[in-house]
C-alpha cells in the first residue's frame, strides 16, 4: 500500500471512531435556579434572530408559516417556510460566515441556507434533511400525545445540533442529531432519553440538562452534561452508551408521593389535577389535550393505563357539565378556585407552592383528597362505576 494510500486509510479510521460523547458537568443541587418556562430569557428560552458576519442578523416570525428575514446593513431579504403553525418554537440558528439554519418544529425538516445567495436572488437553500424517528402533527391528524415536534437547533464549531421530542402512546422520548453544517451529512445521533439542550449557554460544545423523566412539563433537572463531537480516547464511552446506562436508572417515582383514596380511579384523578413540575401558579392545568398518562410521573408503580383513562374521561365530563360563559377559566380551574382553594388545609399549602418538591406535592394531594373527596366520589358514581374500573386488579396483581 503506498504512502498517499495509508494517509487516507488512517484518515477514515479516524473518522470513523468520531461520534457524540456526553460528559458530567456537575450535579444541579437546586433545580429552581433554573427557569424552563420563559421562552426568551428562561434556560431554555430560544432568541428568534442571531447574529451572522458582516453586521448581518436573521430573524424569524412564527404564524401559520414562518417568514425568515435577512437585514444586512439595512439591507433586507425574506423568505417564507410553510406549515409551521400549531408548534411555537424559535428553532433557528446562525453558523459561520453566511449559513444559517432552521427547523420546521411541525414537520422535522431542517434545512440549511446562504445569506450570500438570498441576497443574489437564488435558491438559498444549499441542503435540507428530514430528522428521524419523527410523526407530525400533520400525520397524527392533529393529535399531540402522538406527534412530534422539534424544539432546538444549535450551531457549534461547523456542526449544527437538533432537538426533538418524539411521542407515541403518551411516552415522550427526547432525540438528539448532529448534521455536518457545510454539507448535511448525517454525523450522530442519541435517544430516546431524558437530555434537553440548555439553550441559553454559551459553552463551545451543547450543554444539556440531565433528569426529571421525559415528561416535558414535570422535567426537573438532576445534572448537567456537555455534548460534544469528536474521537472517542482511551476509556472514553460513546454518549450513546452513556445514554443507555442513564436509562438503567430507577425511575424518580416507584410509589405515590402521597396518602391516597380507597378507589384507584379517584388516585388518577387527583394525579390529573396536580400541578407539574414546571407550572408557575396553583391553576389546574387539565384540559382536553392533557393525556391519561400524565397520571403517571405523580403515581409511579401504581399508575394503570386503564384506569387512567377512566379518571381522565370523566374529568372531561366534569369539564363538560360546568362549561359556562367565562372562556377564560376553565371549568376545573373554576372549581378548584372556588371550592378548593380557599379552604384548610390547601389555604395554606398554596402558600408555599412549590411543585418541585416531594412533600409539598404530598400536601398538595392529600388537600386536595380531604377537601374534594366528595366531588370525586360523586362523579365517579355519575360517570365511572358503570366501567367497574375499582374493582378491577392492577396488572403487577394478577395471579400467573
Amino acid at each position: 500500500m503506498g504512502t498517499l494510500a495509508l494517509i487516507v486509510a488512517a484518515t477514515l479510521a479516524a473518522k470513523s471512531h468520531e461520534t457524540l460523547i456526553l460528559e458530567k458537568i456537575r450535579a444541579v443541587s437546586d433545580p429552581r435556579a433554573f427557569d424552563l418556562v420563559d421562552e426568551v430569557k428562561g434556560d431554555r428560552g430560544v432568541p428568534k434572530s442571531c447574529p451572522l458576519a458582516g453586521k448581518t442578523t436573521v430573524s424569524l416570525v412564527s404564524g401559520k408559516n414562518a417568514t425568515l428575514e435577512v437585514d444586512r446593513d439595512g439591507s433586507k431579504r425574506a423568505f417564507v417556510v410553510e406549515n409551521v403553525r400549531g408548534v411555537r418554537r424559535a428553532t433557528l440558528a446562525c453558523g459561520e460566515n453566511d449559513k444559517f439554519f432552521y427547523v420546521n418544529p411541525r414537520l422535522g425538516q431542517v434545512s440549511a441556507y446562504s445569506a450570500d445567495r438570498l441576497f443574489r436572488g437564488t435558491d438559498p437553500v444549499m441542503w435540507t434533511r428530514r430528522i428521524d424517528p419523527f410523526t407530525s402533527l400533520d400525520a397524527a391528524a392533529g393529535v399531540l400525545i402522538d406527534a412530534s415536534a422539534a424544539t432546538v437547533l444549535q450551531a457549534r464549531k461547523k456542526l449544527v445540533l437538533v432537538e426533538w421530542i418524539y411521542r407515541k402512546n403518551g411516552v415522550t422520548g427526547f432525540w438528539h442529531e448532529v448534521f455536518d453544517a457545510a454539507t448535511g451529512a448525517e454525523l450522530a445521533k442519541i435517544g430516546p432519553s431524558d437530555l434537553q439542550v440548555k439553550t441559553n449557554e454559551r459553552d463551545p460544545w451543547w450543554v444539556l440538562f440531565q433528569g426529571g423523566g421525559t415528561d416535558v412539563v414535570n422535567y426537573v433537572p438532576r445534572n448537567l452534561y456537555r455534548l460534544r463531537y469528536g474521537p472517542i480516547g482511551h476509556g472514553t464511552k460513546s454518549a450513546a452508551e452513556t445514554v443507555s446506562m442513564l436509562g438503567t436508572e430507577l425511575p424518580q417515582h416507584l410509589k405515590a408521593v402521597a396518602k391516597r383514596s380507597a378507589n384507584p380511579v379517584i388516585n388518577h384523578m387527583i394525579a390529573l389535577l396536580s400541578p407539574t413540575r414546571t407550572a408557575a401558579n396553583a391553576t389546574i392545568e387539565f384540559c382536553p389535550q392533557v393525556p391519561a398518562q400524565r397520571a403517571r410521573y405523580w403515581l409511579g408503580s401504581e399508575y394503570d393505563d386503564e384506569l387512567g383513562t377512566v379518571a381522565r374521561n370523566i374529568l372531561l365530563a366534569f369539564w363538560a357539565e360546568r362549561q359556562g360563559a367565562k372562556a377564560a377559566v376553565t371549568p376545573l380551574d373554576d372549581w378548584f378556585q372556588a371550592e378548593i382553594a380557599p379552604e384548610e388545609p390547601m389555604k395554606s399549602v398554596l402558600v408555599a407552592f412549590n411543585p418541585q418538591d416531594d412533600a409539598w406535592i404530598a400536601q398538595y394531594q392529600e388537600a386536595l383528597l380531604m377537601l374534594g373527596e366528595p366531588t370525586f366520589k360523586n362523579l365517579f358514581e355519575k360517570y365511572g362505576a358503570a366501567t367497574g374500573a375499582v374493582v378491577r386488579t392492577h396488572a403487577d396483581q394478577q395471579a400467573p
